[in-house]
């Protein structure tokens, strides 16, 4: 009976153990933006390029973080657009959560702010954002970084409409 008490415990202090091991930690990505406009937005501006940068921290054991990213966004004219015009530059900031339901794989959903920073600019210079996100992070190097691949649908909702893309996002993430 003390052998098997004893075994017990050393299951236990094991199974403990390694959980704690596995604690998620605070990861930081940086990558850039790729696709294009939809909506009223799809008529004047071919497509959109970018950069951002992506924190994530956290909740709990379970596999959710919440998430602060901030960037830089162009909308580029199209090529075959006959008036004057100049690419739309937005630098939106956002909060949310990601949720992974497998290893690799998430959902996420961003809320925020975007700032419009071109001269030129005749709408609000400040608009709400929202994003929501589908995608995948896999390990590259020894499970230390990671490649992270995301699809997502951000709007910007403006007096006029809601200025619209949809993008890839490929970045490099890592733990801090």
């Amino acid at each position: 009976m003390n052998k098997f008490l004893l075994f017990i415990v050393f299951l236990s202090g094991i199974t403990f153990g390694t959980s704690a091991q596995t604690k998620p930690s605070t990861q930081l990505s940086i990558g850039g933006e790729f696709g294009f406009p939809v909506g009223q937005a799809a008529s004047v501006y071919g497509s959109v390029v970018g950069a951002s940068v992506k924190l994530e921290l956290p909740v709990s054991q379970a596999p959710f973080y919440f998430t602060v990213t901030a960037g830089i966004t162009d909308y580029l004219v199209k090529l075959t657009y006959a008036g004057s015009l100049n690419p739309a530059t937005y630098v939106p900031v956002e909060a949310g959560g990601k949720y992974y339901f497998s290893k690799i794989s998430y959902v996420e959903g961003d809320l925020g702010w975007s700032s419009n920073i071109n001269n030129n600019y005749t709408a609000a210079k400040g608009a709400f954002i929202f994003a929501p996100v589908i995608g995948f992070s896999a390990p590259v190097y020894k499970k230390k970084t990671k490649i992270d691949i995301g699809l997502r649908y951000e709007g910007r909702v403006e007096k006029g409409g809601t200025v619209g893309q949809i993008a890839g996002r490929l970045a490099y993430r890592f733990g801090l």
